[in-house]
């Protein structure tokens, strides 16, 4: 039940490959693992085996290591959308189109949702490696952090 937490300075630093690598390196020496991120940012996407949509980078995590995906490794997804708007999808399931101001207006609303999916993993695995989004040093959204 312990958590290691990857972050970089940037978007694009490299911080999926590193959490699929280690990801791996951990189920290697035997360890039950489970890749996390808690928000994405990404039209890449797959369906994971409990039928949600997840971020292509924690669906590939978890098949590296033969882990059925599922909607817990990447509970909030965010697709680009339509002038201006993203697609919001929560634990898998398309919810709608928000503009970035509604959906940060809405984040109080989905840290629930965050918070429940990691201790779900927590409980059923030994270590769950979780990736952070953007700059762990960008002090002017700690409200709005998710992860």
């Amino acid at each position: 039940m312990h958590s290691l937490s990857i972050f970089g300075t940037s978007s694009d630093a490299g911080k999926s490959t590193l959490c699929m690598a280690l990801t791996r390196i951990l189920h290697d020496e035997g360890y039950r693992v489970a890749p996390f991120k808690a928000q994405n940012v990404s039209n890449n996407a797959r369906i994971a085996d409990d039928g949600g949509e997840i971020a292509q980078a924690q669906y590939f995590a978890a098949e590296a290591i033969g882990l059925p995906t599922r909607c817990e490794m990447n509970p909030i997804l965010l697709k680009s959308g339509s002038r201006g708007k993203a697609s919001l999808i929560i634990n898998g399931l398309s919810s709608e189109e928000q503009s970035v101001g509604d959906y940060f207006a809405g984040i109080d609303q989905r840290k629930p949702v965050v918070r429940a999916a990691f201790e779900r993993l927590q409980k059923e695995f030994e270590i769950v490696v979780a990736e952070g989004a953007g700059s762990p040093v960008e002090l002017n959204l700690m409200n709005e952090d998710l992860s």
